[in-house]
């Protein structure tokens, strides 16, 4: 097939600028028209490391003038608080619930709530920090935003998330040691969830500095025994499950079970095969990302830090562009990574650079120290794929001015510390760090990973569901699974953890394969090889690819068994005549498949029950028919069939259903 130049042009741009509007693409149009084909074909195009091309943009004359221009008016561009906007919201909060107060009617109550929920939430977004605003509400905004969305909270049956948000309340200044009306919220809170000791303790407390005010105590218990006996407005949804690595994890495969193992070809480099025998079902891998970004479009609905859906959102202290699911989250991300990109979010979404620009930077970012940041994105464009060697001019000079945006952020951000002047020249230390994140600019390319949660119904959680992509993430194990347009493995997310479990039995040193979005069952063999070509660079030789196989709506019943004579490896097509042996022209004996037939009879039923299980939402129950029924067909014969490939399709959805999921 030919090799279409302008389509991997195409797919390798969108891996750096993702939005055409974003003044990234105009910065990248300018320089190139600044210096000329001539130059950019005959001089850079020609430079052989990473390194003399990033030192390239910032010295050579013809480049240099256009490249230092714009990148000294890099400035901080980020959503910041707005402390008369928080306390307005606050009060749209306070008066829809004190109208769900007054409403009979549960329907217009519940519609009422969740209005006050939703201006408390923006409230608490938008509250500047304690003391950093006096003028209103004595710098105690934000305190006083979560105060609110407590009693929100409480009257929604969701006692834990306002006992932390009371905690929060007294993190950022509300006084407590005096306050009646806390512990009284306290308690109740605690009764919600269920804890009567609790409960009763912050009674007391509240009685105690209530003095001789019994008729507001009272009022209190009357209040508590009520939350005793309430139901939650939403109802409590599962957590996701992190499996257990099969046999343990591999000491010499990070996040990689012991079943499977690392190989070196010289044909296929480094790739994942069966270390032993991989029965269906089998976790042959559960990784952290080294580096992992949420989308821009999920800033509002999910946290920034571990990606779960967001109910009652915790904000960041001098931002208001992101948010956190718990303190927790937002302690280590401002802790660590977010410190140096939270000024300039907006900056980023308006450049229009796309997710693995974001991830790259976040390599440095989240490292303990600026040489632990050189150091992992080294030893990643080390040892993964970036086909550097095989790049066009223009798509070198696209990702060096990349990076060195991204490394003019990190000089503004003051990640190298103070420096002594404003100028963009960057030092030798800079010089390495963006080099460092043109390769990884180059490696993403070829080894990020789209991550998604499942998006289910009320109703049911197979019925409707869909796969929402949500991020992307780069993972060092992950990495060197290979490609098959028929996949022996499914993933699946739990958070930001990659996991992989096996859909097929595997015998011992055989491919443990990946799909990279284009699969046989969707797609036909001409557009998976245009699409592999263009996105990553090779041509596809799977046995799918080999044989040719039709779309999944295509294939027709015909099985192909395998031989049942001993040590014989031959494919025989279904017999028209069972009563009749078929001859194996392999080992040229007379094979009799009535077994085999009666075997395959057995899977298709238990693919049956497996299905009705789904129906019914047992996940795990389904779960474990499949895994038998599929590890069974794989026994006496070998795809494409039909029934197995919708019977794997659907383990990867119960799979899934047991990773990360919400409801929309």
């Amino acid at each position: 097939m030919e090799y279409d130049t302008n389509y991997h042009q195409v797919c390798s741009t969108r891996t750096v600028q993702s939005d055409k509007k974003g003044f990234f693409n105009e910065f990248y149009v300018d320089v190139k028209d600044a210096c000329g084909d001539k130059w950019l074909q005959n001089y850079f195009g020609k430079l052989k490391s990473n390194a003399a091309r990033i030192l390239s943009i910032f010295s050579d004359r013809e480049v240099c003038d256009p490249v230092l221009g714009v990148l000294e008016h890099v400035q901080p561009v980020y959503k910041q608080k707005d402390v008369l906007l928080s306390s307005q919201r606050r009060a749209q909060a306070d008066k829809f619930y004190l109208m769900s107060c007054s409403s009979e009617i549960p329907d217009e109550r519940k519609e009422l709530l969740q209005q006050a929920l939703g201006h408390a939430n923006l409230a608490v977004m938008r509250a500047p920090g304690p003391q950093v605003d006096t003028a209103i509400d004595n710098g105690l905004s934000l305190a006083m935003a979560y105060r609110t969305r407590a009693t929100i909270l409480i009257t929604m049956g969701e006692g834990e998330a306002a006992l932390s948000d009371l905690k929060l309340a007294t993190n950022f200044g509300l006084e407590t040691k005096e306050s009646v009306d806390y512990y009284c919220k306290m308690a109740k809170a605690y009764a919600v969830m269920g804890e009567k000791a609790r409960a009763e303790i912050s009674l007391k407390i509240a009685e105690k500095l209530a003095g001789a005010d019994s008729a507001l105590i009272a009022a209190c218990r009357k209040e508590v025994a009520a939350a005793q006996h309430a139901k939650p407005e939403r109802a409590q949804h599962k957590e996701a499950v992190v499996p257990a690595l099969t046999h343990g994890e591999n000491p010499a495969l990070s996040g990689a079970a012991n079943v499977v193992k690392l190989v070196d070809t010289k044909e296929k480099g480094r790739f994942v095969v069966a270390n032993e025998g991989i029965k269906t079902g089998d976790v042959v891998l559960c990784e952290n990302p080294v580096a992992a970004c949420l989308l821009p479009s999920f800033f509002g609905t999910n946290c920034h830090h571990c990606f779960k859906r967001l109910r009652t959102p915790v904000a960041c202290l001098h931002c208001s562009g992101i948010a956190f699911c718990s303190a927790q989250c937002m302690g280590e991300a401002c802790e660590s990574y977010h410190r140096f990109e939270c000024q300039f979010m907006d900056l980023f979404i308006g450049s229009g650079m796309s997710i693995l620009c974001f991830i790259a930077l976040r390599v440095f970012t989240q490292a303990s120290s600026l040489d632990d940041g050189l150091t992992t994105a080294n030893l990643l464009f080390e040892h993964l794929c970036s086909h550097q060697d095989e790049r066009q001019a223009d798509d070198h000079l696209q990702r060096s001015l990349m990076a060195g945006f991204l490394m003019r952020v990190l000089q503004k951000a003051q990640y190298f510390g103070r420096r002594k002047t404003e100028g963009v020249n960057p030092t030798a230390v800079e010089l390495q760090v963006a080099t460092a994140l043109l390769g990884l600019l180059q490696v993403l390319q070829y080894n990020a990973h789209e991550i998604y949660h499942t998006m289910v119904t009320d109703e049911h959680c197979f019925e409707g569901c869909r796969v929402i992509y949500l991020g992307a993430g780069l993972y060092g194990t992950g990495s060197y699974f290979n490609h098959e347009c028929c996949p022996s493995v499914a993933g699946y997310y739990v958070g930001k953890k990659l996991v992989l479990a096996a859909t097929k039995p595997h015998r011992p040193n055989e491919t443990v394969a990946v799909n990279y979005g284009p699969i046989f069952t969707k797609m036909n063999l001409k557009e998976r090889q245009r699409s592999l070509r263009g996105r990553y660079a090779f041509s596809c030789n799977c046995m799918t690819c080999q044989e040719n196989w039709p779309l999944l709506q295509k294939i027709d019943k015909q099985v192909r068994f395998w031989c049942t004579s001993a040590n014989c490896v031959n494919l025989l097509r279904f017999p028209k005549d069972l009563a009749k042996d078929v001859r194996c022209p392999r080992c040229r004996k007379n094979i009799s498949l009535k077994e085999s037939v009666v075997r395959l009879i057995k899977v298709e039923e238990q693919y049956r029950e497996a299905a009705e299980a789904m129906q019914a939402q047992k996940t795990n129950e389904a779960i474990d028919l499949f895994k038998e029924a599929i590890d069974a067909f794989f026994q006496i014969a070998a795809l494409p069939h039909k029934d197995t490939l919708i019977a794997q399709q659907s383990l990867l959805k119960c799979l899934a259903d047991t990773g990360s999921t919400f409801k929309k």
